[in-house]
C-alpha cells in the first residue's frame, strides 16, 4: 500500500480474518464452506477482536505488526467461532420459520 493511495482510515484486522477465514474455509467441506454467509461470519469474527484502525501507511504497519504478535491465538479462534455461528444460522433458516401464540401455529 502506497502513501498516495492511502486515505482515511482502515480497521488492519479486516484483511487478517479475512486471510484466516480463508484458509480455515479450505479445511471445511465444499459444500458446506459454499453455504456459509461469510459476511455474517466475518462480522461475527471482527465483533470478538479489538478493532486496529490506521491512518497511515506507517500506522497499518504498525497495527498489522501488533496484531501478528499479541493476537495469533485469538484471530483463528473468533473466525472458528464465526464460520459456526454463520453455518448454525443456515441450518437454521432452511426450514420454514414458525411460531406459536395462543395456540395458533404461524408459519412465514
Amino acid at each position: 500500500m502506497t502513501s498516495a493511495k492511502f486515505k482515511g482510515y482502515q480497521n488492519a484486522m479486516e484483511p487478517l480474518v479475512a486471510d484466516e477465514m480463508e484458509q480455515q474455509l479450505q479445511t471445511l467441506p465444499r459444500n458446506l464452506a459454499e453455504a456459509i454467509d461469510l459476511s455474517e461470519a466475518m462480522v461475527y469474527a471482527l465483533n470478538r477482536l479489538p478493532p486496529l484502525y490506521a491512518t497511515s501507511p506507517q500506522g497499518w504497519a504498525f497495527q498489522l505488526e501488533y496484531a501478528r504478535e499479541n493476537l495469533q491465538r485469538t484471530i483463528p479462534q473468533a473466525v472458528a467461532w464465526g464460520l459456526r455461528v454463520a453455518q448454525r444460522k443456515q441450518k437454521n433458516s432452511s426450514a420454514p420459520a414458525q411460531t406459536e401464540f395462543m395456540g395458533i401455529t404461524t408459519h412465514f
